[in-house]
Parts: C-alpha cells; structure tokens; sequence
C-alpha cells in the first residue's frame, strides 16, 4: 500500500469516529483528572451531555444526573477505547508489514470494526440515558439544533457529484 493510501485510509476511520462521537464528546464544566491517552478520547459525553446540552439550560439536577451516567460509563469508555486502540495498532503493524498478508488484514480489520462497534453502541446507551433526563420542551430543541447542524453539514457539502 502506499503512503497516501495509507495516510488516506487512516484519516477516513478517524473522520468517521469523530463523527460519531463527536455530539456526545462535550467539554466539561469541571477540570479533567489525569493523564492523556486512548482512554481519554473514549469517554463519552462530558457532563453537559454534549455541545449542544448548554444551549437547554439544564437544571443542577439535569447536570448532576447527566454528570452520574457519564461517570457510570467512563470505565466501559476506556476499555472500548484501549481495546480500539490495540486492534488499531495491531492494523498499522499488518499494513507497514514487509509482507502484505491479506487473511491478517481482513481478520484485523473486523476486530477493528467490532472495537468501534462496541464503542458506538456505549455511545448510544449513553446518549439515550442522557435524552431520558431532559423535559419534551428541551429534547424538541436538542432535535431542532441537531436538525439546523445536519442541514449547515449538507449546505457545506454542496450539490452531489460536483
């Protein structure tokens, strides 16, 4: 494979985990602990909720229960996020391989795909713990926002096939 193909290939997995995770990957209101590391990125959503959740005005309640399923999650989130992180390596190490093994790469590639599986269905457990705790008034806004966001994406992107 080639470096930009590589390069290409790379950079395409990590839009599409950041474009999963990205509403559910919120700044917090309080100073993160610890070190950086895979397990940091894996997380799941901060405790607003999400970007979004501060625009809702959020109840202290709201926020201390949003803030109780984030921290509930977080040990699920490192270890999806660890166990990611190996199958990715482990990709890497079959693709910069002087030999091109194609039975590795097919078989590393489905642990991949499983690893991020299992981190987007965290995220949607998450994110549906998190809607539970929100009024009708505050999840037809949250809609709303994510609807306007949705159409600006496809606004940016232009017409298909230009």
């Amino acid at each position: 494979m080639t470096r930009l193909l590589k390069t290409s290939l790379a950079a395409g997995v990590a839009a599409l985990m950041l474009a999963g995770a990205a509403p559910l990957l919120a700044q917090d209101a309080q100073p993160r602990r610890g070190g950086p590391g895979i397990g940091d990125r894996m997380r799941g959503p901060r405790a607003g909720g999400g970007p979004e959740f501060r625009f809702l005005n959020l109840t202290e309640d709201q926020q201390t229960q949003l803030r109780t399923i984030r921290e509930a999650r977080q040990a699920e989130f490192r270890a999806a996020g660890e166990k990611l992180g190996a199958a990715r390596e482990g990709m890497r190490a079959l693709i910069d391989a002087d030999t091109v093994n194609e039975s590795a790469i097919r078989a590393k590639s489905a642990e991949v795909a499983a690893a991020e599986a299992e981190v987007a269905i965290l995220n949607a457990r998450v994110r549906a713990e998190s809607l539970q705790i929100l009024t009708s008034e505050q999840q037809a806004k949250l809609k709303e926002m994510r609807a306007n966001r949705q159409g600006q994406i496809k606004q940016r992107r232009g017409p298909r096939g230009q």
